[in-house]
């Protein structure tokens, strides 16, 4: 087909490109990102003339120039004959999505519209109707014989009896064959539309027609047979709302179960677009298009159908018996779509869009330009056929099998000595076990990883009684089943690495298994909430491999629906980023613990940040730097300014404390450690004269220290490298015996090495920034009390070197009130389900978190969480609660306090109310 003839399928009018690429975008979306998709409604006065053109065209894109591009079905605009059948529109739809069916992707079997098509078509005659289930299955697989070419060949050769006309030697042939050959597949068919409707054994994904009859009856089925007769009741002459009903649901549970892709299946595989609905003419209120379109949608939210695009034109009589999204035209029906395909729909949406269309000017040169452009639709392409996949599988299985027998003979194949990472992980940059794993057996065993594999194991323990809890519960138990969160995070450190304690790891593993014990004792005690298990991925060393296990979490996420989310990235590097883009792409929502850059939040929009960003940081430390008597009892003269233009985290801080603070009394100075995992500059870094060693920072420093006494440094770098670099100052300090330091959240990490800071240099006067500490607000929070109560009970007797000080670490406190949130959204969102624990997922959960919870937040243990989300404000907390800390060997106390404590308690000053707050 020339470009001229597309276009003159799609008129140009104004914003039907926008509309266009949305429905392009919809049809071809990757499975594991889809969401429910509102049925389109095009109204338009007068005859329908410009809804139909823009059907056609669609119609047209999905055909493609020289193949058929994605399934889809069209229902012509011609009025139905009043004679016709009803069941004629479904198998109208029936042979057109399987007749469209691309090329390498099977055909379409429709087994529970088939068996409950069936059912309707039953004969009154010979008792059906009188509720005799064994001969209404002797009817359905009648039916599916005509369907099935195996079953009509085993009743073949399973022979006639003299009922059916047979002879006698045909008679002693069923005889001796026929209950092989007919009676067993017959009541084996039998069996499996039982478990496939009701949703037992294998086949427990679909049990919809279950549900559907507990909506519609109040209680479950015992036997799809003995049920079926009494929903359909009065077969095709019965109420045909009824009839509709049933059977858009079973249409609408095949499409579902057709688009999920098999391990084996390599005809499923390539099954990567939606299925198309298209109308031309829906008709006036009480027409037969219209109905089945009332009962499309709402089976759509029903069932939370992904895998069905649905577009009808001809909409002039609008019903008002289901609420619409009404939008101004199709511009915005376009942008209304793309936001749906990028972020999801929403739950509780209406599950109708009505887009006004009226002929206009067809004279758009731009809509004109695109259409020229894409004049199809572009799904991708698959560079193997169906069949040189199943051969190369043969041909690897016939391989494994020589292998086997190899060893089996005692061939001498070449060992590749036992899997070091117990096959659930793999072994990452350094030479550590990274990827996904239930507990802490999978990872590394030095000595720095003790107590981070304690605090696995107690999170091991704690999934452990979950699901013992739940396995005595039963089936038709009410209270929701677990769900389970992803903790991503480096766990362990490979020769000359950053172990997990000074990274801040341990602490945010502790916060977390607190949480999961306080979130999990409420739901196993209420059953209104819903009990959650961890799971550990290892990004390896400052997450070098973090990519990697990102794949390998999407992956999981796949065949494991339990996995609704991920918390953690406590770290802003580059590395981190790439992760974090390949999980939103993937659709699983993600909560920050620690992490502070900016940039975080650009990485898509199932991020949501617990602690406050580099830029709010930064200008609070400019706001304390301006005015806090922090050098010998006077405010500093000016700033020795020290960060890594290589680390993200480092360049962010240092860009948003200059850009607060000003130029003109900062002097920047830029080190990037011999270790540093990525040593480029970050693009759009800081810039300024650099050194090349540690003991040149220091010696640079004291140098400025001694000229201008009133000189604070401001530490904008890793608290890894903070020790260093206090400890080359204390080899020198003749020039500077006393220096003044006002240090990013990361120094904190510094606090738990087995030596503080100023027992490395004694004449440091240490501040620096906190985004939680607890045992400041646990008289203004209730929430910091019960934090501080969890940590007390269960580490009470920890007095180790470097992880006594924990209590007041800001990691603690952060993975707490992200774990929180994340509990809290997954609570809403069941609750939104009705109970309907199928539904909840991380699509789901992650609509919630997109709208905000419920309330604007809750009180946290650093601090008011505002959770407003992306549509209400932003997904991060505003004013969130920031502190600057004086550490000493007395310990530390808070002289700066700006942010929301808890639920009206806001600190807008601080210096005893003489400083405003940034």
């Amino acid at each position: 087909m020339s470009t001229g003839e597309q276009q003159s399928r799609i008129p140009a009018y104004p914003g039907v490109e926008r509309f266009v690429d949305a429905f392009d975008k919809l049809v071809v979306q990757p499975r594991r990102s889809r969401s429910r998709v509102p049925v389109v409604l095009l109204s338009e006065p007068g005859d329908g003339r410009a809804g139909r053109r823009i059907v056609a065209g669609l119609r047209t894109r999905l055909r493609g120039r020289e193949g058929r591009l994605a399934p889809h079905a069209c229902v012509p605009a011609a009025p139905a004959d009043p004679a016709e059948p009803p069941l004629d529109l479904f198998e109208q739809i029936a042979f057109q999505l399987d007749a469209s069916m691309p090329p390498g992707t099977g055909r379409l079997r429709l087994p529970s519209y088939r068996l409950l098509r069936a059912v309707v078509c039953a004969p009154a005659a010979g008792g059906l109707m009188e509720r005799r289930p064994g001969e209404l299955r002797d009817h359905c697989y009648a039916q599916h014989r005509e369907v099935s070419a195996l079953a009509r060949s085993l009743w073949w050769l399973g022979g006639r009896d003299q009922a059916n006309g047979g002879t006698l030697l045909e008679l002693l042939w069923n005889f001796i064959a026929g209950p092989l050959f007919q009676r067993l597949p017959r009541a084996l068919y039998g069996r499996r539309a039982n478990r496939r409707m009701l949703g037992r054994g294998r086949s427990g994904g679909r049990r919809w027609y279950a549900e559907w009859v507990r909506q519609q009856q109040g209680t479950p089925p015992s036997e799809f047979f003995r049920s079926a007769l009494d929903l359909v009741g009065g077969g095709p002459e019965g109420d045909p709302e009824q009839l509709d009903r049933i059977l858009v649901h079973a249409l609408l549970a095949d499409l579902e179960a057709a688009g999920r892709k098999r391990p084996f299946d390599p005809w499923r595989r390539r099954r990567v677009s939606r299925f198309v609905l298209l109308v031309e003419e829906a008709g006036p209120a009480e027409s037969r298009i219209q109905r089945f379109l009332r009962e499309l949608r709402s089976a759509m939210e029903d069932l939370r159908c992904t895998s069905v695009v649905a577009v009808a034109a001809g909409v002039r009589t609008l019903a008002s018996r289901i609420p619409d999204i009404e939008v101004p035209g199709l511009s915005a029906a376009g942008a209304d779509l793309a936001n749906i395909a990028q972020r999801g729909t929403p739950p509780g949406r209406p599950s109708g869009m009505v887009v006004p269309v009226e002929e206009g000017p067809e004279d758009d040169q731009a809509a004109t330009y695109w259409l020229g452009r894409w004049p199809t639709l572009a799904p991708p392409t698959h560079r193997w056929g169906p069949g040189v996949e199943v051969a190369g599988a043969l041909g690897a299985g016939v391989l494994a099998l020589v292998v086997a027998a190899g060893l089996l003979a005692g061939v001498p194949f070449t060992s590749v000595g036992p899997d070091p990472c117990l096959g659930s992980t793999f072994l990452g940059t350094d030479g550590q076990c990274v990827g996904v794993a239930e507990g802490a057996a999978s990872f590394g065993t030095g000595d720095s990883e003790r107590a981070v594999r304690d605090v696995l194991q107690r999170i091991e323990q704690q999934n452990e009684q979950v699901e013992q809890e739940l396995s005595g519960r039963d089936a038709d138990d009410p209270r929701p089943r677990s769900r389970t969160v992803v903790y991503f995070g480096p766990l362990s450190g490979g020769k000359d690495a950053e172990d997990p304690v000074r990274g801040g790891t341990l602490a945010e593993l502790r916060g977390l298994a607190l949480a999961q014990a306080y979130v999990n004792a409420q739901a196993l005690r209420t059953g209104e909430r819903v009990p959650l298990r961890v799971l550990a991925a290892n990004a390896g060393d400052r997450f070098k491999d973090a990519p990697a296990v990102a794949r390998r979490i999407v992956d999981l996420a796949e065949k494991d629906r339990s996995i609704v989310g991920v918390v953690g990235f406590g770290q802003s590097r580059r590395r981190t980023y790439e992760a974090m883009a390949i999980l939103d792409e993937a659709g699983l929502p993600m909560v920050g613990t620690s992490g502070t850059a900016d940039e975080l939040l650009r990485q898509g929009e199932h991020y949501y940040q617990t602690a406050p960003t580099d830029t709010r940081a930064g200008q609070v430390m400019a706001s304390f730097a301006e005015h806090a008597a922090m050098v010998d009892g006077r405010t500093a003269l000016r700033v020795r300014l020290i960060a890594d233009p290589s680390d993200a985290y480092s360049a962010s801080l240092a860009t948003a404390f200059r850009s607060a603070y000003g130029d003109g009394r900062t002097d920047m100075l830029l080190y990037t450690p011999t270790d540093a995992p990525e040593p480029s500059p970050v693009p759009g870094g800081p810039v300024g004269p650099s050194v090349q060693a540690v003991e040149d920072l220091a010696r640079e420093v004291c140098r400025a220290v001694a000229a201008e006494p009133r000189t604070a440094v401001v530490w904008a770098g890793r608290g890894s490298h903070f020790q260093l670099f206090l400890g080359e100052l204390a080899r020198d300090a003749r020039d500077c015996p006393e220096v003044s330091v006002l240090g990013g959240d990361d120094v904190t990490n510094a606090l738990t090495e087995e030596r503080r800071p100023w027992e490395v240099f004694a004449g440091l006067t240490l501040y620096y920034v906190s985004h939680g500490r607890a045992p400041a607000l646990s008289g203004a929070s209730g929430e910091a009390g019960a934090f501080l109560s969890a940590y007390d009970r269960t580490y009470a007797n920890d007095h180790g070197a470097r992880t006594g000080a924990m209590r007041q670490d800001a990691h603690v406190a952060l993975a707490w009130d992200a774990m929180r949130y994340l509990a809290e959204g997954v609570d809403q969102a069941w609750r939104g389900t009705g109970g309907n624990d199928e539904r909840l997922d991380r699509g789901l959960l992650q609509a919630v978190l997109y709208q905000g919870l419920g309330g604007g937040g809750f009180d946290g243990a650093t601090g008011r969480i505002e959770a407003h989300g992306a549509a209400g404000g932003d997904r991060l907390t505003e004013k969130k609660l920031t502190a600057v800390e004086q550490g000493g060997a007395k310990g530390s106390r808070t002289v700066l306090l700006c942010g929301t404590v808890a639920r009206g308690d806001v600190r807008d000053v601080w210096g005893q109310g003489k400083h405003p707050c940034p």
